[in-house]
C-alpha cells in the first residue's frame, strides 16, 4: 500500500498542480512565445517545473526514510530547482549555470551521495559531479518537443521501479514510483499539442532526481561488470545520446553548444516527414529497448548483455548518422563553416567519416558474432577454457576478415542505395573470410579445442550482421520516405517495371508533391498484390470504384505504349470526373 499510495499521491498532485500553475502563468503573462530558434508554435504557458517539483516533494517528505543521504538530495534538488527557475525568469548565462550545477553535484557528495562501486574517493568524486551534470544537461536539452523530456524520464523512472523490485531494493522504489506519478500527471498537459512547458526548473530537477537515484541505488548490489556499466547509462541513453550527438553536430557546424535549436534527434524526424507525436514516440522506443536491456542485464551473463549492447548501439549509431545528414542549418552558416574550414578540408570530413564509421561497426559485428556463434553453440555459457579460445583466436580472425572486406569493396558502397548485388558481394567476402579463417585456426592450432561448428554459425552470424548493417540506412530511408509522402493522392496505371519505377520516382522526388494511393492493372493475377506497400486495387473496369474509395486526386498512365483508343476512353474518364490524368513522361525528370 506505501508504493501504491506514493505513486498516486504523486500523480493525483500532478494533476491538481500542474493546471492550476498553468492558470497562473497565463494570467501573469508568463508564457513562451514562439521564436526562430524554437519548436512552439504557439504561445504557452511556462513555469510547468514547479507543478512537477511540489507533487515531487510532498509525498518525497512524508513517504521517503529521511537519513542523511536522502537530507541531502532533496536540500540540492531544491537548489537545482531553484537555480532552473531563475533560469527561467531571467535567462541567465549557459556558463553560469554550469557553474552553479557543478556547485550542486559538489555539495551532494558531501551528504554520502557518490559512485559506490570505486573505492577511490579521487576517482569517484569527480566522475559523480560529471555524473549528475551530464544527466541534468542531458535532460535540459531533451526538452525541446512536447512530451518528449518528461515522457522519457517517466519511462527510465518505470525502468528503475522495475530494477528495485526485481532486486528487492524497494529503498529504491520510492522515489522511483514518486518521480514516475509526478511526471504521468504533467504530461497529462504537456504530451502533443502541449498546453503547459516545465522549463528549465523542471528538466534540470527531472535530470538531478534520476541521477542521484541511480548513483542511490542501482550500483549498490551490482555482481558484475556489466550490471554496473548497464542500469544507469542505458536507462538514460536517449538523453545522453540526444545531448552528444547535438553537441558534436553543432561543434561540427561551428554553432554554440548551449544555444537554443531545431537540430535535435526528433526535429530532424519531423523534418523527415514524420509527426511531432511519431517522432516522439520513436524516440520513446529507444528508451524502452534499452530499458529492456539493461533489465535483461540481471538474468544473462554479462557477454550476453555486451553483445545485445553492441547491436543495438550499431543499429543507433545508423540511425544518428542518418539523421546527422538531415538539412537543419541554414545556408549562409554552411557557406561560413566552408570559409572558415576550407571547402577541402571540409569535403575531407564528410567523405572520410562514414568510412570511419563503417570500418568501426564492422569491428563490433566481427567481435558480436564470433562470440554469439559460440553462445550458441554452448547454450550461452562459456567456460574458462572457450573464453581462452576467443581470446587467442580473435585477434586473426579480424585482421583476416578485414582484410578479405577491402578486397572485396565493402567500404566503398552507398548503403542508402543497397541492391541484391551489393549483398551477392557481401556473401562473397563474408564466405571468403571465413573459410580463410577457418584455415588460419587450422594451420596454426590445428583446431585443438575448436569447434567447427562455431565457425559456421559465425559465418552465417557475420552474413547477416554485415548485410543487416548495410541494409539499416535503406530502411530508414524507406520508413521516412513514406511518413513524408504528402499531397495530391494519385493512382497508378500499370503494375508492371515502368509503374514500379514511377512510384520509386514519386518516393524519391518530394517536389512532386504526390501520395500513391495505389495501382490498377488489367492483369488479374496481379490483384491484390503489392508493390513497395502500395496496393494493386483493381482493373480498369474497377477505375470508378477505385477513384472514388481512396479519393483520387490525379491518374498517372504507366504502361508503355498504350493503345490509343484505351488512353482516350481513360483520359474521358478523368476528364469527367475533373481528374487530371498524366503520362509518366509528364512527372519524370527529363
Amino acid at each position: 500500500m506505501v508504493y501504491l499510495i506514493s505513486f498516486l499521491t504523486a500523480f493525483l498532485l500532478s494533476l491538481v498542480f500542474t493546471p492550476l500553475v498553468k492558470k497562473i502563468a497565463i494570467a501573469k503573462g508568463c508564457v513562451a512565445h514562439p521564436r526562430e530558434d524554437r519548436w512552439n508554435k504557439k504561445e504557452t504557458a511556462l513555469f510547468g517545473g514547479v507543478a512537477i517539483f511540489l507533487s515531487f516533494v510532498i509525498p518525497y517528505l512524508f513517504l521517503v526514510r529521511l537519513n542523511l543521504e536522502t537530507i541531502g538530495i532533496i536540500l540540492c534538488g531544491g537548489i537545482i530547482f531553484g537555480l532552473g527557475l531563475f533560469d527561467d525568469i531571467v535567462h541567465i548565462k549557459p556558463y553560469t549555470k554550469l557553474v552553479g550545477q557543478i556547485v550542486v553535484a559538489s555539495l551532494l557528495i558531501n551528504f554520502g551521495v557518490s559512485i559506490k562501486v570505486i573505492p577511490y574517493p579521487l576517482i569517484a568524486m569527480p566522475l559523480t559531479i560529471f555524473w549528475v551534470v551530464a544527466v541534468m544537461n542531458a535532460f535540459n536539452l531533451l526538452d525541446n518537443m512536447d512530451g518528449l523530456s518528461g515522457g522519457i524520464a517517466a519511462i527510465v523512472s518505470g525502468i528503475l521501479v522495475l530494477y528495485a523490485v526485481i532486486n528487492g531494493n524497494f529503498a529504491l522504489m520510492i522515489p522511483a514510483l514518486i518521480l514516475a506519478g509526478s511526471l504521468l500527471g504533467f504530461l497529462r498537459y504537456n504530451f502533443t499539442p502541449a498546453q503547459i512547458f516545465m522549463g528549465d526548473s523542471g528538466s534540470m530537477f527531472i535530470g538531478f532526481m534520476l541521477a542521484t537515484i541511480t548513483l542511490q541505488g542501482s550500483w549498490q548490489e551490482s555482481t558484475h561488470l556489466a550490471m554496473i556499466v548497464a542500469v544507469p547509462f542505458f536507462t538514460l541513453v536517449v538523453p545522453l545520446l540526444d545531448t552528444t550527438f547535438v553537441t558534436l553536430m553543432r561543434r561540427f557546424t561551428a554553432h554554440k553548444v548551449f544555444q537554443g535549436g531545431k537540430d535535435h534527434l526528433s526535429h530532424r524526424m519531423v523534418v523527415l516527414g514524420l509527426s511531432e507525436r511519431g517522432a516522439v514516440l520513436v524516440l520513446y522506443s529507444i528508451s524502452i529497448i534499452f530499458g529492456a536491456i539493461s533489465v535483461l542485464s540481471m538474468f544473462v551473463w554479462p557477454i550476453v548483455t555486451l553483445v545485445l549492447v553492441m547491436l543495438a548501439a550499431v543499429s543507433l549509431v545508423y540511425f544518428t548518422n542518418f539523421l546527422g545528414k538531415v538539412k537543419v542549418y541554414e545556408d549562409k552558416d554552411l557557406k561560413d563553416l566552408k570559409k572558415k574550414n576550407g571547402n577541402v578540408i571540409l569535403g575531407g570530413m564528410v567523405m572520410y567519416k562514414r568510412r570511419i564509421l563503417e570500418v568501426a561497426v564492422d569491428f563490433i559485428l566481427i567481435c558480436a558474432a564470433y562470440v554469439t556463434a559460440y553462445l550458441l553453440r554452448f547454450e550461452g555459457i562459456l567456460v574458462a577454457q572457450n573464453q581462452e579460445l576467443i581470446v587467442r583466436s580473435l585477434p586473426i580472425i579480424v585482421i583476416i576478415k578485414y582484410l578479405v572486406f577491402f578486397k572485396f569493396g565493402l567500404y566503398r558502397g552507398i548503403w542508402r542505395y543497397v541492391s541484391i548485388r551489393d549483398l551477392i558481394n557481401i556473401f562473397k567476402a563474408v564466405t571468403v573470410a571465413s573459410v580463410i579463417s577457418a584455415v588460419a585456426v587450422l594451420f596454426m592450432w590445428r583446431f585443438h579445442g575448436f569447434s567447427r561448428t562455431v565457425f559456421i554459425m559465425d559465418w552465417l552470424l557475420l552474413f547477416v550482421f554485415v548485410s543487416g548493417s548495410r541494409i539499416l540506412e535503406r530502411v530508414y530511408k524507406e520508413i521516412f520516405d513514406e511518413a513524408a509522402l504528402k499531397g495530391k493522392r494519385v493512382l497508378i496505371y500499370g503494375a508492371g517495371n515502368v509503374g514500379e519505377f514511377v512510384l520509386r520516382e514519386i518516393k524519391n522526388n518530394k517536389l512532386l508533391n504526390y501520395k500513391p494511393v495505389g495501382f490498377l492493372d488489367d492483369d488479374e493475377e496481379k490483384l491484390g498484390r503489392r508493390i513497395h506497400g502500395i496496393p494493386v486495387l483493381g482493373s480498369r473496369e474497377d477505375m470508378l470504384k477505385v477513384v472514388k474509395r481512396n479519393d483520387v486526386q490525379e491518374l498517372i498512365l504507366a504502361i508503355p505504349g498504350l493503345p490509343k483508343d484505351i488512353f482516350d476512353d481513360i483520359e474521358g474518364f478523368c476528364n469527367s470526373l475533373d481528374i487530371p490524368c498524366r503520362k509518366m513522361s509528364d512527372i519524370l525528370p527529363k
